[in-house]
C-alpha cells in the first residue's frame, strides 16, 4: 500500500515489487471490502489515497515505528548492545535490602552498567522528578507529588546497640547511654525525636552524621547506640557485635519504603527491566 501511494500507480508499485498488478489490485479491493471504505481514488492517470486511506497509512506507519522500536530493545535484551540504569536510594535502604534486590539484576544483566546514588528520600524524588534517576527508592510520607508510586514496602525501626544478648530494650535503656544521631536528609531522624518525646527525654546528640554507616560503626566501638531501619523479610542481621532490638513501649512508626518512576511511562529498555526487576523483588518478600 506504501509503494502505490508513493508511486501513484498500481502497474508501477507491481514493476518495484516484482509482483503483478492483478494480485495487488485484489489484495487492495480485498482490504477495502473488509474495511468498507475506498482507500484510494482511481483516476485514469493512477490512484490517490482517500481521507481513510491517509489515515490508515498514518497508523501503518506508526506501527512500523513501535516494531523497529521493539526490534531494537530486543536486540538489547539479547545483550547485542549496552543499557544503563541510574537508580537512586536512601542510605536506610542500603543495608541488606538494596544488595538483595540488586544482586540478581547484575547477575541476568551483566552488560547493563547500573549506577545507584545515595541520597536523603526526598532529594531522590526530586531526581526521579528531573530525570538525575531512571526510578528511586524512597521513604518519602505521602503524598508524591510528581512521581508514580510503583510499589510499596514496610519496613521497621529497630534500636541499635552493641550485642549483649538483650531481645528487646526499653526506652529508658536507650537513651541511657549517648544516642549518634542522623541528620534531616534522613526520615530516622524524625522516628528518633518522636522517641525521645515518648520517653520524656530531650534529645542531646554525642554526634550528628550524614553517613548511616558511620553511626553504625561507631554504635559498634560502643560510642553509643542509634538507629536502623530494615525491611524484616531481607534482614540479614545488624553484623559483628551489633543487635537491632525492638525498643519496648515506644510505638515508634514505621517507615514505608516506595519504588517510585518519572510520571512519564517513556523509559529505556534497561530501565523497564531494573524497575520489573525491582517490582517482582518486592512482591516476592510481600508474599
Amino acid at each position: 500500500m506504501e509503494e502505490i501511494a508513493r508511486l501513484g500507480s498500481i502497474r508501477r508499485a507491481a514493476e518495484v515489487l516484482n509482483v503483478s498488478a492483478s494480485a495487488i489490485d485484489k489484495q487492495l479491493l480485498r482490504a477495502e471490502e473488509e474495511l468498507g471504505v475506498p482507500l484510494f481514488e482511481r483516476h485514469p492517470r493512477g490512484v490517490r489515497l482517500t481521507s481513510a486511506g491517509e489515515l490508515l497509512m498514518y497508523r501503518m506507519r506508526g506501527w512500523q515505528k513501535d516494531m523497529r522500536a521493539a526490534a531494537s530493545e530486543i536486540e538489547e535484551l539479547k545483550g547485542l548492545r549496552r543499557g544503563e540504569v541510574r537508580i537512586a536510594v536512601p542510605q536506610e535502604a542500603v543495608t541488606s535490602f538494596l544488595p538483595q534486590a540488586l544482586s540478581g539484576f547484575l547477575r541476568e544483566n551483566p552488560r547493563i552498567v547500573t549506577s545507584v546514588r545515595v541520597a536523603g528520600s526526598d532529594r531522590v524524588r526530586q531526581m526521579v522528578i528531573a530525570g538525575e534517576a531512571d526510578f528511586g527508592l524512597t521513604f518519602s510520607p505521602r503524598p508524591l507529588p510528581g512521581v508514580s508510586v510503583l510499589r510499596e514496602l514496610p519496613f521497621r525501626v529497630l534500636a541499635l546497640m552493641p550485642e549483649d544478648g538483650r531481645k528487646s530494650v526499653s526506652l529508658d535503656r536507650f537513651f541511657s547511654r549517648p544516642v549518634l544521631v542522623p541528620d534531616a536528609t534522613s526520615h530516622l531522624r524524625d522516628v528518633l525525636d518522636i522517641a525521645a518525646a515518648r520517653a520524656g527525654v530531650e534529645l542531646a546528640p554525642v554526634m550528628t552524621s550524614n553517613s548511616l554507616e558511620l553511626l553504625r560503626q561507631l554504635v559498634r566501638e560502643g560510642c553509643g547506640h542509634g538507629l536502623i531501619a530494615v525491611c524484616p523479610d531481607a534482614f540479614e542481621g545488624a553484623g559483628a557485635g551489633l543487635a537491632a532490638l525492638p525498643l519496648r513501649g515506644a510505638a515508634l512508626p514505621d517507615l514505608t519504603l516506595a519504588l517510585i518512576s518519572p510520571r512519564d511511562s517513556s523509559s529505556a529498555l534497561a530501565s523497564v527491566l531494573a524497575k520489573r526487576h525491582f517490582e517482582l523483588f518486592i512482591d516476592a518478600l510481600k508474599g
